[in-house]
């Protein structure tokens, strides 16, 4: 084949202006033809032995490299290499149509390295570890330097200038490209500080009232973060405000696998009394409160042996109505199969108000879907409820009109 340039080459020397123009187009032809016979030539080497190779193998990872078009990229390369031979090998056209084949090879390697970083993400969202360090923002960074690279040799390549002196010029610009890629710089350094403080990652749920956002997070890139609703819409929020302001991040719930269930019942005070020996009794035959009625009788019993119990009710230790709910509750808590017992389990009264006194619920529910969460919320609420009726306890509510029509009978 070099014989064949050399001495078309040759007889280009000796020829006429407009014999030259015949030949070298003859010759541009020729090698058009060659080069994209070689195309498809590579392209069926591929598709038909290569692939179908890689469609047999086990692992994945070679089929990433399929999906991101990088045996495509590299098949493009062949028509642009047998071109640049031919080019060189003759000085006719070669300033011209070098420099269009230089950046065209410039800009399939770019696409190459983009689709191997494709890849290289692809095969780390196997992994678990994605979720919780997600890189795809580190990748975007890579990319974006890439292009910038590429940019700057098919600027170089067609002013014949050297990269380095048109990067030494950008330099000058840089207020002005720091201004065009705000957002792209302050996302990148707060994609880092998200990633290096395990901030937020790919499933979390967060919650942000201002940017109204509550939902999980679906993706992590460079300038922002998306969250995924729970009535299925998609908020974006700049990664940089995930920073500068507070949101709530769930995931240590999801990682307990428990939901806490907080709420107060509130019990009308003038419902709250002493407990007779007999209504005592009556209690005992409850088998969750057995046990604890015998214990604490033993606790009342030694503290009143020494006091005068029988003038007046207050002089000693009693049972109070409220007092037993609150014990019988914190029994069938810690009975329940929904309930988790490792974690804080608290039946506690708080302060008084003037809708009465609230009995709060401190638990945690064995699951983190909301559907078995409310359902589980919702039993536990609606036994307690008609069960306060058996302590002649009664829950506060504001009165009703229905109320107001029993007062006037």
């Amino acid at each position: 084949m070099n014989g064949f340039y050399n001495v078309i080459i040759e007889y280009l020397n000796v020829s006429g202006y407009y014999q030259k123009i015949i030949i070298v187009g003859m010759i541009m032809t020729l090698t058009l033809i060659v080069a994209i016979v070689m195309h498809y030539i590579t392209d069926y080497v591929i598709k038909n032995h290569l692939i179908k190779l890689i469609e047999k193998s086990e692992t994945k990872w070679d089929d990433f490299l399929i999906e991101n078009n990088v045996f495509k990229y590299l098949n493009a390369l062949v028509p642009l290499i047998v071109l640049q031979i031919m080019i060189r090998k003759l000085d006719f056209f070669e300033t011209f149509f070098e420099k269009i084949i230089d950046i065209g090879m410039v800009i399939i390697f770019t696409l190459i390295a983009n689709g191997i970083l494709s890849v290289f993400s692809d095969i780390y969202s196997t992994y678990n570890i994605s979720r919780r360090k997600p890189i795809k923002s580190y990748l975007q960074v890579m990319s974006l330097f890439l292009v910038i690279v590429a940019t700057t040799i098919s600027v170089g390549i067609v002013m014949d200038k050297s990269p380095l002196k048109i990067l030494s010029g950008i330099g000058a610009m840089t207020a002005v490209i720091m201004l065009i890629f705000k957002d792209a710089i302050l996302g990148f350094v707060a994609s880092i500080q998200l990633a290096a403080n395990n901030m937020v990652g790919i499933g979390d749920w967060i919650e942000m009232p201002n940017q109204m956002a509550d939902g999980d997070v679906i993706e992590i890139n460079l300038t922002n973060v998306k969250v995924q609703n729970f009535d299925k819409t998609i908020t974006t929020i700049p990664s940089y405000a995930l920073i500068s302001n507070s949101f709530r991040n769930w995931k240590g719930m999801q990682s307990t696998g428990s939901r806490r269930i907080k709420r107060s019942i509130f019990l009308d005070s003038n419902s709250v009394k002493f407990l007779s020996l007999e209504e005592i009794k009556e209690y005992k035959k409850i088998d969750i409160l057995k046990g604890y009625i015998e214990k604490k009788q033993k606790e009342v019993e030694e503290s009143n042996k020494d006091k005068n119990v029988g003038v007046t009710l207050i002089n000693g230790r009693r049972f109070t109505n409220i007092g037993m709910f609150r014990a019988y509750v914190e029994l069938y808590l810690k009975n329940s199969n929904y309930i988790n017992q490792n974690l804080t389990l608290l039946v506690r009264q708080q302060e008084p108000t003037f809708q009465g006194i609230p009995l709060e619920i401190y638990c945690f529910a064995k699951t983190i879907v909301w559907q078995e969460y409310e359902g589980i919320q919702s039993d536990l609420f609606e036994h307690l409820i008609p069960t306060i009726h058996e302590f002649n306890l009664s829950v506060f509510q504001n009165p009703t009109g229905n109320d107001f029509k029993m007062l006037r009978k």
